[in-house]
């Protein structure tokens, strides 16, 4: 891994969200491959990342290329405080807050949501 991504996963929290989540294997569900996905602010991955809505969790790896393959996240659905609507590259996006306190946030496209939300829906409704 460069000293450049070490920096851009240390701006965007990554790292954090990497420590705080950390992902394993591929879980099963829907899956979108090589996706533009932003963590934070400041760290945009694009067209690297691989995302599956897993019936549990939301898993994500980023794969940029020459920098390595970076780990992985996976986000249980309780601990995704907040969705909130989002621009990324002029679509549509939600930008989620990921753990109480928050370890970041993770910007993923309407499409994933789509599938992804009445999951972290219904698991909220049942936390309740």
């Amino acid at each position: 891994m460069s000293i450049f991504t070490k920096a851009f996963n240390k701006l965007g929290r990554y790292d954090d969200l990497a420590a705080r989540f950390p992902g394993g294997p591929e879980p099963q569900g829907a899956r979108w491959d090589r996706r533009c996905v932003a963590f934070g602010r400041t760290m945009r991955y694009d067209w690297c990342v691989t995302i599956i809505v897993a019936q549990d969790g939301l898993w994500l790896q980023a794969r940029p290329p020459v920098q390595g393959t970076q780990a992985t996240i996976f986000v249980p659905w309780a601990e995704i405080r907040e969705a909130r609507p989002a621009l990324l590259y002029w679509r549509r996006a939600v930008t989620l807050t990921c753990g109480a306190p928050a370890a970041g946030t993770i910007t993923v496209w309407q499409p994933v949501w789509v599938v992804a939300g009445p999951l972290w829906q219904a698991a909220w409704q049942s936390a309740r």
